[in-house]
């Protein structure tokens, strides 16, 4: 994956839309858990952009590394970050494979 900031953005976003969903499951026991987890995840991706922003890439591939292993848990996610392409989209499932210009 790219070490730019948008990576950590796409990591983050999807372990939160993840906990929410979750906590939406579990409600209202999954409360403190969520909070927990989300805290958990915001701080690492900001750790990660501040990484990213200081130049230290060693830093900020272990803290993404960190974040990945978050996103684990809903690795079969049709939307997990690993899914991204080089442009850092979603693949479009409505267009057959090699019809793209």
């Amino acid at each position: 994956m790219l070490l730019d900031p948008q990576t950590g953005v796409r990591a983050y976003q999807f372990i939160v839309d993840r906990l929410d969903d979750r906590r939406r499951e579990q409600y209202p026991d999954g409360r403190q858990k969520y909070e927990d987890d989300w805290t958990a995840a915001h701080d690492l991706e900001k750790s990660y952009a501040e990484a990213v922003h200081a130049q230290d890439p060693d830093t900020a591939e272990h803290l993404l590394h960190k974040l990945m292993n978050m996103a684990a848990l809903w690795r079969n996610h049709p939307h997990h970050p690993d899914n991204d392409t080089e442009g850092g989209h979603q693949p479009d499932d409505t267009v057959p494979p090699g019809s793209r210009p």
